[in-house]
């Protein structure tokens, strides 16, 4: 569906070029739902603005829907840009103007009649949930509904692909989750690929199947989201999930009350319902204090964290040796030394 091949994206001012994009290659099947998550200054806004050639790249290969978007003339570029839906962190609603004129205006210049208008804006305006704020002005507007108008209004012409940026970071936590659920039911009903962009790895943990941690313009690490959050790469992407699990929070608690070594057992799927505390002090007579654990689930997958001090280890390379049997990734937490 979406094919981004070696993409460099370079800016120059001033006799000075900024590198904001660097050899990046992904590849984004149709259906996927695929998060690009980073830090501010990352590279992830300038690259989904790649796809529909808002900015066109330095260098490399853009491929949407079978069709080369870099060999198109203006006219065709336009056409198909239809099939690509985009929507704001800050919604980029024209408040004088109704709901309804918001989400009918890409639909100016259309061959729909005015019933068959009114007919399409309704059926849109009722798949996001905001179809009794039809008359209503944005200023009248949640911010979550605000959001709304804008899906409703990028689907205006059944795009193929939607593209969000940093979509849900101007909403509080209860209204991004509902913005989310509302993306991940337009993905099933409607079967539209949707590329997120987002500093939170909260926000791909909740509904991304895919996902690419970009840093410095680069793409450092990406695949399924269950495979990253369960055996994550690079440095940066285990503090984007640490983060997203609260774990970091929960251990800069507890070290400050405790000069024992806290580690970390890290577990998944069928693992979450085994009793590995009480299995560890019938192998090895280790005695497990518990600090704080967390279930959490991706795709449908539980995985699970404790944070623990272990007494009585005699043997550290069996005891590893039989979490790994089992499955389970023991760690000193802090980033002081693997185990």
């Amino acid at each position: 569906m979406i094919s981004l091949k070696d993409i460099d994206v370079k800016f120059t001012a001033k006799d000075k070029t900024v590198v904001a994009v660097s050899d990046v290659s992904l590849e984004i099947e149709k259906g996927d739902i695929y998060g690009i998550v980073g830090y501010s200054g990352a590279g992830k806004s300038t690259l989904v603005r790649v796809i529909n050639l808002l900015q066109a790249p330095t260098r490399g290969e853009v491929i949407v829907d079978g069709t080369d978007l870099l060999s198109l003339s203006s006219h065709d570029l336009r056409q198909a840009r239809k099939n690509i839906g985009m929507i704001f962190q800050h919604f980029n609603l024209m408040e004088s103007r109704t709901v309804f004129d918001n989400v009918a205006f890409p639909l100016k210049g259309s061959k729909l009649s005015k019933a068959e208008t009114i007919e399409k804006v309704d059926n849109l305006l009722d798949l996001v949930g905001i179809l009794d704020k039809k008359e209503a002005y944005p200023l009248q507007l949640s911010g979550g509904q605000k959001q709304r108008v804008a899906i409703a209004r990028a689907l205006a012409n059944d795009p193929k692909i939607l593209l969000c940026d940093e979509a849900t970071s101007a909403l509080d936590p209860k209204t991004t989750l509902a913005v989310l659920e509302l993306l991940k039911s337009i993905n099933e009903k409607l079967g539209i690929t949707i590329v997120i962009i987002t500093h939170e790895m909260q926000v791909v943990k909740e509904i991304c199947n895919q996902v690419a941690v970009m840093e410095n313009g680069k793409v450092i690490e990406k695949g399924q989201i269950i495979d990253i959050f369960q055996n994550p790469q690079n440095p940066l992407t285990i503090d984007f999930i640490r983060t997203a699990t609260h774990i970091e929070q929960a251990e800069k608690n507890i070290t400050s009350r405790t000069d024992k070594i806290l580690y970390e057992l890290k577990f998944s799927g069928k693992k979450t319902t085994e009793p590995i505390i009480i299995n560890l002090y019938k192998e090895f007579g280790i005695v497990a204090n518990i600090f704080y654990g967390d279930l959490d689930f991706v795709q449908n997958t539980p995985i699970g964290s404790l944070l623990v001090t272990l007494e009585n280890i005699s043997d550290f390379a069996a005891l590893k040796q039989y979490l790994k049997t089992q499955d389970v990734v023991i760690t000193v937490v802090g980033g002081e030394r693997n185990v």
